[in-house]
């Protein structure tokens, strides 16, 4: 079905495993002509997890038809983590099964059996936002360390020029605030947002290594979408809300 090489197979590799800190089972992939494409929910059914690699990524891509294939996470994951700068990756899929060739001083082959699963990749929700704004990754990453500190849930409220992200509990609680030129790139707000959002997820999601922003887009009591983008690729992530309970 598909022969694709890449030349420096980090994108993959950081994509894949940004979307294993929240899938650790079976997922489907989209092999398409467009590139690669995966859409699933974790188990819990609280955060989607979206990653489209692009052809671009690679350096061939031969496609024979568009289809689907199942690949259990776990396995595909260890394997990508076998791999080593310098080496050129290759991925064959067909016959039932997936082959990943790395090619350096040595040549190191893996194969996976594919899963026959009912289904392709979920389809990804329809969602209009009242703000947005891309900020810096490390800084969001830092944000929800210090909040994890205090409280399982952190909030985030966008103004007209900031973003803070709050965070209380029993321990204590923690503010960053982030303004245009200090820590945003960017903002767009069309009405203030205020939403909460789980801090063991929100972690998990900030490890990603793609590019050096994320774009929050949400709004009030409202899922959160978190995109990392590179020319070649996007990850993004679709957390649901906390809601208070009276």
């Amino acid at each position: 079905m598909l022969e694709a090489k890449m030349e420096d197979p980090k994108l993959l590799v950081e994509a894949v495993k940004a979307a294993y800190e929240l899938v650790k089972d079976d997922v489907t992939f989209k092999i398409g002509n467009d590139g690669l494409v995966l859409r699933a929910m974790d188990p819990a059914n609280v955060a989607m997890v979206i990653v489209e690699l692009k052809k671009e990524a690679f350096s061939e891509y031969k496609l024979e038809k568009e289809g689907f294939v199942g690949i259990n996470m776990d396995r595909f994951m260890q394997v990508l983590k076998r791999s080593k700068r310098a080496e050129v990756l290759s991925l064959k899929i067909g016959a039932g099964k997936l082959e990943i060739c790395y090619t350096g001083k040595s040549n190191r082959r893996f194969t996976l059996p594919l899963l026959a699963l009912e289904s392709g990749p979920r389809p990804e929700p329809n969602l209009s936002f009242s703000a947005k704004a891309v900020v810096d990754s490390g800084l969001f990453k830092d944000a929800v360390n210090d909040a994890s500190v205090v409280s399982d849930a952190m909030t985030i409220l966008a103004t007209k020029d900031e973003i803070r992200l709050l965070a209380q509990g029993n321990l204590g609680d923690v503010e960053t605030i982030m303004k245009k030129g200090e820590g945003i790139e960017s903002i767009e707000i069309q009405e203030t947002a205020r939403s909460k959002y789980s801090t063991e997820y929100l972690r998990k999601i900030a490890k990603a290594k793609i590019g050096d922003g994320v774009e929050l887009a949400f709004k009030s009591e409202y899922p959160l979408m978190l995109k990392f983008s590179e020319p070649e690729l996007k990850l993004a992530f679709i957390l649901a809300p906390r809601m208070d309970v009276e």
